[in-house]
């Protein structure tokens, strides 16, 4: 024969009822307050731990267009995103006919508010295989960057863009 026996608990104990020895300096004397004071440092230090991370987005496109003798858009626009850091290179390349001019505007309709301007030397024979640009940029909105060339011949060339843009994290 056999005999089961058990106890039940009536009462609960209230965290805010149980002593705490303050170790970590958290001003607590009960475990509710030792709690709460630990779940308030965790969040300070996350907030301070996001204010100094970004998110990193790596900028790459390549793209074929026929080229013009005189300036004209490409077709290729770059746009960088709002709260960024922004460091890229554009490159125009040498398929048929070598870049005269690469130019980088804020508009696809004209070049006259150019951003950047490079110009190869192809009347004394230094024909260019591509014309670089390096554009850096702060961005507090979102911008868009327009690419503009001009070649000797009319044919079909190629664009290059490659960078990254650091945006904030919050």
């Amino acid at each position: 024969m056999g005999t089961i026996s058990y106890v039940v608990a009536e009462t609960l104990i209230n965290s805010k009822d149980v002593v705490y020895q303050d170790n970590s300096n958290l001003m607590a004397d009960n475990v509710q307050e030792a709690i709460d004071g630990t779940c308030s440092k965790i969040d300070t230090r996350l907030s301070d731990i996001e204010d100094k991370l970004y998110t990193i987005k790596n900028m790459y496109n390549y793209i074929t267009f026929t080229s013009s003798t005189s300036l004209a858009y490409t077709g290729v626009s770059i746009t960088l995103p709002a709260n960024s850091y922004c460091s890229i290179t554009v490159r125009v390349g040498y398929s048929y006919g070598a870049p005269l001019e690469l130019v980088l505007s804020d508009s696809s309709t004209r070049s006259t508010s150019s951003l950047g301007v490079i110009s190869g030397d192809y009347a004394n024979k230094n024909e260019a295989y591509f014309l670089p640009i390096v554009y850096s940029k702060h961005t507090t909105s979102e911008f868009t960057v327009y690419v503009w060339a001009k070649y000797g011949l009319v044919g079909t060339n190629a664009v290059s863009v490659d960078g990254f843009c650091a945006t904030k994290y919050k």
